[in-house]
């Protein structure tokens, strides 16, 4: 069980915001952070390298806008300006204080390392004539991988078919992406912050559906590197200002 394991892991390998007008560890502790869905907190023992410090780009389309029209121009631009992927996010990644200003439309969430002042600079530049107003804010995000091995009996894809029909994935997660293997079932989700609560809901469907205890449903960070430790609270990450 434990090669099946790894072989689906490889496989599955207070906030400053800027507003522009158009122009399983071993012995988890819950920590609490902001932004469980946007306006609350959330207890979660998930962070270290689950949890990435990311740049974001919050979008208010000029009315009638067509928003898949306005996510095909921003991927281009950011191509040819090549700062990286624009991964789409709800509008749950951004603060509390943020969201009491404005929620967003659309979301986009740029890659690992990028700053703040890189997306500012990719908005200014590059802002198409059908985005009326945007905000750009550094945030905390979810980056983390469930994987099962079914028990004896039960197919990946059973899994898969169980687990999407039962649909607590799609009310705990929102968007997620699962892939099905032929030693089991591994389902990647990129977003807010998760509870533990939310997170726990998650491996109890998937466990549900494999047929195994829920401790069977494993929980690993997509990417290398420590993340973010929120033992000590939610960091500071007011310190992306570039003079605004």
């Amino acid at each position: 069980m434990k090669r099946a394991l790894a072989g689906l892991l490889v496989a599955a390998a207070g906030v400053a915001w800027y507003a522009y007008p158009a122009a399983e560890p071993p012995a988890p502790v819950a920590h609490v952070v902001a932004g469980d869905k946007g306006d609350g907190l959330a207890d979660t023992s998930f962070d270290g390298p689950m949890v990435r410090r990311r740049a974001a780009i919050a979008i208010h389309p000029a009315p009638g806008a067509d928003r898949g029209a306005i996510a095909r121009e921003l991927r281009e631009l950011a191509a040819e300006a090549k700062i990286g992927t624009l991964t789409d996010a709800t509008f749950a990644v951004f603060s509390e204080d943020m969201l009491e200003y404005l929620v967003p439309e659309m979301t986009f969430v740029l890659d690992e390392g990028a700053r703040v002042y890189d997306a500012e600079a990719f908005m200014r530049d590059h802002q198409p004539a059908s985005i009326a107003f945007y905000l750009v804010q550094p945030v905390l995000v979810h980056d983390l991988t469930f994987c099962v091995v079914p028990a004896a009996g039960v197919t990946p894809r059973q899994v898969s078919d169980r687990q999407d029909t039962e649909g607590v994935l799609s009310d705990s997660l929102g968007g997620y992406v699962t892939d099905v293997q032929a030693d089991g079932v591994t389902v990647r989700y990129f977003g807010a912050v998760l509870g533990d609560t939310q997170i726990a809901a998650v491996r109890e469907s998937m466990a549900r559906a494999a047929g195994v205890p829920p401790d069977r449903v494993h929980v690993e960070a997509n990417l290398p590197g420590p993340g973010v430790d929120l033992s000590h609270g939610v960091p500071d990450l007011s310190d992306e200002k570039h003079g605004h």
